[in-house]
């Protein structure tokens, strides 16, 4: 990692609009900094959330999302990851992990049975990031839009 790089993890805040809408749209999900906002304003106000951003001096670098969802078969709570994302320039430094680490605290803290995160079939470098810090492939989804 860059010496002069301080990374910072803080949650995120409605003010940080417009650098999540560019990291969500860098992930494949076009959005604007209003659509984001009343996003973020839910996640906000919701105790089954986390959304927390990494930060290096005023910038806002990293995204993760997580809701705690809960497993009716098994009757526990599953920590879903639903956004992870790192602007691409500063891939590779770590920050993914330390994003994954705060959703691992996150959903340790609600006594969830595990981590789940979705991940196109595409993203081939993200699957690799997944497997390399300990997730497996366990299923597949399906998915069909309303």
């Amino acid at each position: 990692m860059n010496a002069a790089m301080t990374i910072t993890m803080r949650p995120v805040r409605a003010t940080d609009a417009e650098q999540v809408a560019s990291l969500l749209t860098e992930l494949g999900y076009p959005s604007t900094a209003a659509s984001v906002k009343d996003r973020l304003d839910r996640a906000l106000q919701s105790e089954t959330s986390r959304c927390l951003v990494a930060q290096d001096a005023d910038e806002v670098i990293g995204l993760m999302s997580a809701e705690l969802i809960p497993y009716f078969p098994t009757g526990m709570t599953v920590c879903r990851v639903t956004s992870l994302v790192v602007a691409s320039q500063h891939r590779r430094r770590g920050i993914g992990d330390m994003l994954i680490s705060a959703a691992t605290e996150f959903a340790r803290k609600h006594r969830c049975s595990g981590i789940e995160v979705t991940s196109a079939e595409s993203r081939v470098e993200a699957h690799r990031f997944y497997e390399r810090i300990g997730f497996s492939r366990t299923a597949f989804r399906f998915f069909r839009a309303l």
